[in-house]
């Protein structure tokens, strides 16, 4: 057993080691993982605590103040700490997606709030299923063209129709992945909905 297990630490550690490489590689320009691309909020957080530790140039102010924000936090009963505490050193863009997240998954518990607990648990578990899917999925599509872009294929657009973007997308880019975004939206709703009735 304990073989095994070695065995799969060091299979593991090598199958994840070629994605980051490709992902890092393939997005230097914007400055590989840790840049603007690739933001790696939580690693460059530990990476300055331990260069604050080593170094003797911690900023105990600052972790002070974190301290007595979570006290404060505590005492007036917020429900979800450890929440508010993530949200304030992710990216923008993270929390609004993690918040427009909260608004679909709200929006599908109000449709459910009338039918039956078992409705209600089935409706939840495809759900769950499909966020899971997309997450991994877009990780996958991620690591994917990380890999094309290595290869030289700078992007799959320039392989359909050999210009780095598609005529139209300056002017409707953004409206497309409004569209998009919201067509995503309805699916996250409407699938566990029907999946709840079966």
């Amino acid at each position: 057993m304990q073989v095994v297990e070695i065995v799969a630490v060091v299979l593991l550690a090598a199958f994840l080691l070629g994605p980051i490489i490709a992902l890092h590689e393939a997005n230097l320009a914007t400055g590989g993982i840790g840049g603007r691309a690739l933001p790696a909020p939580q690693a460059g957080l530990m990476a300055q605590l331990a260069k604050g530790i080593v170094g003797g140039d911690m900023a105990w102010g600052l972790l002070g103040i974190g301290a007595a924000f979570g006290v404060a936090l505590l005492l007036s009963g917020a429900r979800a700490m450890m929440l508010i505490a993530v949200g304030m050193y992710l990216p923008f863009d993270t929390t609004s997606a993690i918040f427009v997240g909260g608004v679909i998954q709200w929006v599908a518990s109000r449709f459910l709030a009338k039918r039956g607990a078992a409705e209600r648990a089935r409706a939840e578990e495809a759900g769950t299923l499909l966020a899971s899917g997309l997450i991994a999925g877009e990780a996958v599509v991620g690591i994917l063209l990380a890999v094309l872009f290595l290869s030289g294929v700078s992007s799959i657009t320039h392989v359909l129709t050999g210009a780095d973007q598609f005529g139209w997308f300056p002017a409707l880019g953004g409206w497309t992945a409004l569209g998009a975004f919201a067509v995503l939206g309805w699916v996250l709703v409407a699938v566990p909905l029907r999946r709840s009735n079966q």
